[in-house]
């Protein structure tokens, strides 16, 4: 087999619309792959691939015949399609081909191989496979295996803006979206565990990207996004490359994983960039001081919680809690002793955040509305910025009183997740009065428009917080 660099094809031969096309024969003499002539090759002579070609189309064709031999075309080679003739704006691929390089050992941090990959740096805008090939197909213009389960290329010149990649995806391989320079907007599956380095090299027109649950490793630079301001990395997240993100303007990174993932060492790191730039580190609140220990995480020295802290009130609690992207539903207990034995009540919520059932046990406290999730583009509470998350107030409780909780986070009937503690009511003497001596006997509570108010004699105003209202 020769070495990519030295690549020369064995012949060409013309396709069906008269654009000749060059091959290697491949081992066992009867197949080849589609390759290039090296003397175009871009990275040599700052040229295109087949350039001679003006077609808006390429069609691979699925035999050739060279010398009165007739070869089955099974392959797309190494790096067969870089920075190619921007004139060619579909791929045609035959339901002959078996084999498309995406880089060896998709699991691996840092290959140089994965540089070989066929689609690395293309101009194209749609591929299209052959409805009979049992090995890839074409969804909407790109590339996937034919069980669905690995992206293999997405057209970079595709016009669509807002994507959302199909559940089922488990692989970004390596370059699979690069350069796509369009996308603005990008939903990844719940499905996806792996992203092959430099999977969404030069998608420059995105802010902001959520990693969700399942992915569990992500390989060297396999983020580059230039103008990515906010990324949330989900919990499943075990293993990153030090420079999985190869970008400095991360100014926000949610890491939601409880146990800190372990950082891969080597040349850079992107850990230090964000933290030298100002970046803040966002993690669960019970892991501040796992990550504040961790190689690599520890670079940071503003790290916060991803989740809001419950804020209590005199006979209120505003409960809240993260968006877990696997959950299908939550439950929320509160008890009245440590040892969870005196149930007070218990709140059950869908996959929005949504109350579904109460179970007030033989207590009979008052609720009020949801909330809705929160804006992430709004500011927080401490003008802190938290990640996606739920929250319900709880109103009716007892003053001057601890109340201890489970949060569980449940897909169907099994626990997937479960966060525990306890907060404390306010006491009606927070307020001050001028007169110290009477101020409990002077406070009185009503509602306003679905709030609550504290009202001295004097006329003043104050919240369930005990802040002034003016």
């Amino acid at each position: 087999m020769k070495s990519w660099a030295l690549f020369a094809y064995d012949f060409k031969a013309l396709n069906e619309d008269g654009a000749i096309l060059y091959y290697n024969i491949l081992q066992g003499g009867d197949s080849v792959e589609f390759t290039y002539d090296i003397s175009n090759y871009p990275l040599l002579n700052n040229d295109t691939l087949y350039k001679e070609i003006n077609l808006d189309t390429l069609k691979i064709p699925d035999y050739v015949i060279y010398d009165n031999k007739e070869y089955r075309v099974t392959a797309l080679g190494r790096r067969c399609f870089v920075n190619l003739n921007p004139t060619i704006k579909v791929l045609v691929i035959p339901s002959t081909i078996s084999s498309i390089h995406i880089g060896k050992n998709r699991t691996s941090l840092r290959t140089t191989d994965a540089n070989n990959a066929s689609f690395i740096w293309t101009n194209l805008q749609k591929i299209i496979v052959d409805s009979n090939n049992p090995f890839y197909k074409s969804i909407d213009g790109v590339l996937y295996t034919s069980d669905m389960k690995t992206l293999v290329a997405y057209p970079p010149l595709s016009a669509e803006d807002s994507v959302a990649l199909p559940d089922g995806v488990e692989y970004l391989a390596p370059y699979s979206m690069s350069n796509a320079r369009n996308i603005k907007f990008l939903e990844l599956p719940l499905s996806l565990k792996i992203m092959g380095g430099f999977c969404m090299e030069g998608i420059d027109n995105m802010s902001s990207l959520i990693v969700k649950d399942n992915v569990d490793t992500i390989a060297f630079a396999a983020i580059e996004c230039l103008s990515l301001t906010r990324l949330t990395i989900g919990t499943g997240v075990k293993v990153v490359d030090n420079y999985f993100v190869d970008t400095d303007s991360v100014l926000s990174l949610y890491c939601r994983a409880v146990k800190p993932p372990f950082v891969r060492t080597g040349a850079g790191n992107f850990l230090n960039v964000v933290r030298t730039n100002g970046g803040v580190l966002y993690v669960p609140r019970k892991s501040i001081n796992a990550y504040r220990n961790a190689e690599g995480w520890k670079l940071f020295g503003d790290v916060q919680p991803i989740e809001p802290p419950i804020v209590t009130g005199i006979d209120t609690a505003e409960i809240s809690w993260v968006h877990n992207f696997s959950a299908t539903g939550y439950v929320w207990t509160l008890y009245l002793d440590e040892g969870q034995t005196q149930q007070f009540m218990q709140l059950t919520f869908d996959s929005n955040g949504r109350l579904t059932g109460i179970d007030l046990s033989q207590h009979t406290p008052a609720l009020s509305h949801t909330a809705d999730e929160a804006d992430t583009e709004n500011e927080g509470l401490n003008n802190r910025r938290y990640a996606e998350y739920y929250s319900f107030t709880i109103s009716g409780l007892a003053a001057n009183t601890t109340y201890y909780y489970t949060c569980q986070s449940l897909a169907g009937e099994d626990v997937i997740d479960e966060d525990s503690g306890s907060f404390r009511t306010l006491q009606t003497t927070m307020i001050n009065t001028t007169d110290e001596d009477n101020a409990t006997l002077s406070v009185r509570k009503h509602i306003h428009n679905g709030n609550i108010q504290i009202l001295l004699p004097d006329g003043r105003r104050f919240d369930a917080l005990g802040r002034e209202i003016k």
